[in-house]
């Protein structure tokens, strides 16, 4: 009998680390230096990382990643921002905005991205400003902080034009230029058609307003889904990167939560004219950009070469798809086009701008 209790004492020990041994193998915590897909990230505290629908932008030997926080207890709700020297080490820097204060009637400030201004020297989010009444649409949102990592205040929430609400947001900066990327709504006979179009508006000056519409396209007019493909008509998370002198404009379809294929049309001037919108091509072969919505992308430039990163949201705690809910891949170039490839582990040498595939 105590040879039995041993034996079961002995199975329940080894059940028991197997449990521990399979939760850490979907758990990536910092400090090796390495992009590690397919798990659950860790911040350098150890704690999870929660921080979807947002930007990445360099300012010295650090990047700042600011996004919407998902996870548990997200409500009310909040934006974070972390920082890494390396894109695979991330430390937690502040919740820079909470639904307190101003921000307090919003039902949500969702798609965070970060611009540096450097007329004022201030640091700004542009966010969706949801109303108080949730999914009234959305404004477009500005806040403002001295500096990149401190706590941030409302300074401005408008409509791109007025009375037309927005969906997905996102921004593009070029020298002191900045711009709105938003997915527009339309009312097409007295009906309210959402995320329309997608949109280009120059940013004031201080970006802190809209100034100016610069494009507009990639429009169902007719209002008609059976007359352009939804996936054409309704396009969602957009970002534009410029290599060359062309610009490259992504989005991903409208599918709510779920993973989509990517898209994406080129153009020499932001005003158009742009191509037909294109499917990103991927290697191996996805059909919805390895279970991810595209988010945006990061340009990692170095002394050698411009490693471009591919960041996705796997939206798994609520689609039950996949694991972990961020993927960074490599984006390369091959004649000219885009191709995005998968690398379970992977890592990048911001100095070189070069990056190397982990077997």
């Amino acid at each position: 009998m105590q040879t039995l209790h041993a034996q079961v004492g002995h199975h329940r020990r080894v059940e028991i680390v197997l449990i521990m041994l399979l939760a850490a193998a979907t758990m990536a915590r910092a400090g090796d230096g390495v992009i590690h897909n397919d798990v659950a990230w860790r911040d350098t505290a150890g704690n999870e990382i929660w921080c979807n629908g947002g930007h990445i932008i360099r300012e010295g030997e650090l990047f700042y990643w600011v996004g919407y926080d998902t996870g548990p207890g997200r409500w009310p709700w909040k934006i974070n921002l972390y920082s890494s020297p390396n894109l695979a080490d991330w430390k937690l820097e502040n919740t820079v905005i909470r639904m307190q204060g101003k921000f307090a009637d919003m039902g949500w400030a969702g798609r965070p991205a970060l611009l540096h201004c450097e007329a004022t020297g201030k640091y700004i989010i542009v966010f969706e400003a949801d109303s108080a009444r949730q999914w009234k649409r959305h404004k477009a949102g500005f806040a403002v902080c001295d500096r990149i990592d401190g706590t941030y205040e409302l300074a401005a929430a408008e409509y791109p034009e007025p009375g037309r609400s927005t969906g997905d947001q996102s921004v593009y900066q070029e020298g002191d230029h900045a711009y709105l990327l938003a997915t527009m709504d339309k009312d097409i006979g007295g009906r309210k058609y959402m995320n329309q179009s997608l949109a280009i508006f120059e940013l004031s000056k201080d970006f802190l307003h809209v100034e100016r519409n610069v494009f507009e396209g990639f429009d169902n007019v007719s209002g008609h889904r059976n007359v352009v493909p939804r996936e054409h008509s309704s396009r969602e998370a957009s970002h534009i990167i410029k290599v060359g002198d062309v610009y490259y404009w992504f989005s991903s379809a409208l599918v709510g939560w779920n993973s989509s294929a990517t898209m994406y049309a080129t153009a020499k001037d932001l005003a158009g004219p742009w191509s037909e919108l294109k499917m990103l091509r991927t290697d191996p072969a996805s059909n919805d950009s390895y279970d991810t919505q595209h988010d945006f992308i990061v340009p990692v430039v170095g002394r050698e070469a411009t490693t471009w990163v591919y960041v996705g949201d796997r939206y798994s705690q609520w689609t039950k798809r996949g694991t972990g809910r961020n993927v960074f891949l490599p984006l390369v170039w091959e004649n000219e086009q885009p191709l995005l490839r998968w690398h379970k582990d992977w890592e990048i040498d911001v100095s070189r701008g070069m990056f190397t595939a982990i077997p």
